[in-house]
């Protein structure tokens, strides 16, 4: 027999001979605990209601949310300790988190139970109208004079990009030459989508515009118009808004319906 062999075959034999060790047993805990912090114990109970809550069914979803848990008791164990939890503007803020969330609860429980049927579903969605986006470049400063300054420059052959980085007042275009890029003409204020839209693409409209953000010299780069999508793909979303609506109104409803004596400056 060579070395090595024998080697191999004594030091099977003394792993054999060796007491081997036991695999870890479960952690001893009160019945219907997951998990023991400080001798608090985290309640299977409670897992598994914000398991539901939050529709983690793996083990490994699961897991996470236990450690999240543990966590959150961690830390609310600490900030009891430091005298955190007894600060009154502290207390103030888990009595507001308290009755939001409860309020929370119950819209979403409503928004779900709610019953729209397809008729009031195809109604709202022939309401619908092509989209027209557009694609725009523009320079905001704060007067007239300085608008109308910077579109007499760029007749005799200044760069827009050039002007927009040197002289707008919107920094989050301004780095970027101007561009804003493509937006539903919806989301732009009424004065200056109208104006857009009279441009032909590479053009800059003649007269500065004025809105509620300054005056802008605009420079239209394309404009389309994008139709809606099909009425199944558009179907969750339409139930969503119009629950919304239904629920904004229930809510005006019930304050008109309670009791109220508000200070007038608190």
């Amino acid at each position: 027999m060579n070395t090595t062999l024998a080697l191999c075959l004594c030091a099977s034999a003394l792993a054999l001979a060796l007491p081997q060790p036991s695999r870890a047993a479960e952690p001893a805990l009160p019945p219907g605990a997951v998990a023991l912090v400080n001798g608090q114990p985290v309640s299977r109970a409670l897992l598994d209601e914000l398991a539901r809550a939050r529709n983690a069914r793996s083990p490994q979803d699961r897991a996470r949310l236990l450690d999240d848990l543990v966590n959150a008791e961690i830390a609310s164990q600490r900030a009891q300790a430091s005298g955190v939890a007894a600060r009154p503007q502290v207390r103030a803020e888990v009595e507001l988190a308290r009755k939001t969330l409860l309020g929370q609860q119950l819209l979403r429980r409503m928004v779900a139970e709610m019953q729209i049927d397809d008729s009031t579903l195809q109604a709202r969605y022939r309401q619908l109208q092509p989209e027209l986006q557009i694609d725009s470049d523009h320079i905001l400063v704060k007067d007239e004079t300085e608008a109308r300054h910077l579109i007499a420059q760029l007749q005799r052959g200044a760069k827009f990009a050039s002007l927009a980085r040197k002289h707008s007042i919107d920094v989050e275009t301004r780095d970027r030459g101007g561009a804003l890029g493509a937006l539903p003409a919806t989301e732009l204020a009424a004065p200056y989508a109208k104006a857009a839209q009279a441009l032909q693409p590479g053009q800059v409209a003649k007269e500065p515009v004025n809105t509620e953000f300054g005056w802008h010299v605009i420079r239209l780069n394309a404009q389309r118009t994008i139709e809606k999508q099909p009425f199944e793909a558009l179907k969750a979303a339409l139930h969503t808004e119009i629950a919304t609506e239904r629920l904004q109104a229930q809510l005006t409803q019930w304050k008109k319906e309670a009791k109220l004596t508000v200070l007038k400056a608190p």
